[in-house]
């Protein structure tokens, strides 16, 4: 069965020119005064957010026109609006910031003249829906905290009737839970790693209680313990979310230098990692090692929020916010 039942007939033939301005599309979208104004009262750059979030979002919404993708099942989103989240920014500013992705998509479409009715029903369906998701999905993290699921899933509940006549229905609803025995009998896993994991955790807990400081030696282990779960989780497609949270959480550790982090920030640094690491280490062995985790995904809300925590103790800084944009 094909995962998405709408086909885009009027966007599919104009996908290159998509791809190749995907960068303009980027650029128009966070330089949007209004966007700017809005990451700039939450201490957020454009650079930032274009680099982590905005271009994943373009390709992630052209790789459903590609049908490479699954329309509602976006990893980027989860993982940004946890870090939205953990900003506590309100909902009418995410509004903002969505609104001016689909009118900067319909500006390009105007420059390369390919919005007519068609395409513009098109676009607009496929945009419109996934941000129903999003305000959903935010409405339950950021406001109703003790009802929220403990997966992300921005698939809107709704029943949609499409220009062509297709009808897509799309629930909500969560999937039973998948027990740890279960799912290892359906994987295969890398246990040599699983036990490399173990020695590097230790060491490196180690050295993080030996010493009230992260010395930069220490600092370089934690990011090859993050690049060694970073490689269980490319193996476990099932993880997605926690994949791409962690790869940005490496990709800023590498970016960032001991000496840059912030004095205030540095002890609340340590603990968020330490407590991270406590956090992989102890899913690690229910789910692996033990198996005796009743559902696999019972963690990842948590290590995604520390994760996002620490992306914004390593992130934040408004010196750059009227600095020419540059993503790449």
């Amino acid at each position: 069965m094909d995962k998405n039942p709408i086909t885009f007939p009027h966007l599919i033939p104009h996908l290159d020119t998509f791809e190749r301005t995907s960068d303009v599309l980027l650029k128009r979208w966070v330089s949007h005064p209004d966007v700017r104004e809005t990451l700039r009262r939450h201490r957020i750059t454009p650079e930032f957010f274009g680099r982590y979030f905005g271009t994943k979002v373009i390709k992630y919404v052209l790789g459903i026109l590609r049908r490479e993708n699954e329309y509602g099942n976006c990893p980027i989103i989860c993982v940004m609006l946890a870090f939205f989240e953990k900003k506590d920014i309100p909902l009418d500013d995410i509004f903002v910031i969505c609104v001016n992705f689909k009118n900067a998509f319909l500006l390009n479409m105007i420059e390369h003249r390919i919005l007519d009715s068609d395409t513009m029903e098109e676009i607009s369906w496929l945009i419109d829906h996934n941000f129903i998701g999003v305000v959903r999905e935010y409405i339950h993290l950021h406001y109703l905290k003790e009802s929220a699921k403990e997966t992300c899933s921005i698939v809107p509940a709704v029943t949609s009737q499409y220009a062509d006549g297709a009808v897509m229905s799309v629930s909500s609803a969560a999937s039973k839970p998948t027990s740890a025995f279960d799912y290892l009998m359906e994987v295969d896993v890398d246990f040599a790693l699983m036990e490399e994991l173990s020695e590097i955790e230790e060491e490196t807990l180690a050295s993080l209680d030996l010493s009230e400081e992260i010395g930069n030696g220490t600092y370089r282990n934690l990011i090859v313990l993050f690049h060694n779960y970073l490689k269980v989780l490319h193996q476990l497609v099932e993880f997605e979310e926690l994949t791409y949270a962690l790869a940005m959480l490496i990709d800023i550790l590498e970016k960032t230098s001991l000496e840059e982090i912030s004095e205030e920030n540095v002890g609340a640094v340590m603990i968020y990692i330490k407590a991270m690491i406590n956090d992989l280490s102890f899913w690690r062995t229910s789910v692996f090692v033990h198996q005796n985790a009743e559902d696999i995904h019972y963690l990842d809300k948590t290590l995604i929020s520390s994760i996002a925590q620490l992306q914004i103790m390593l992130s934040e800084s408004d010196s750059s916010a009227n600095q020419e944009i540059e993503f790449f």
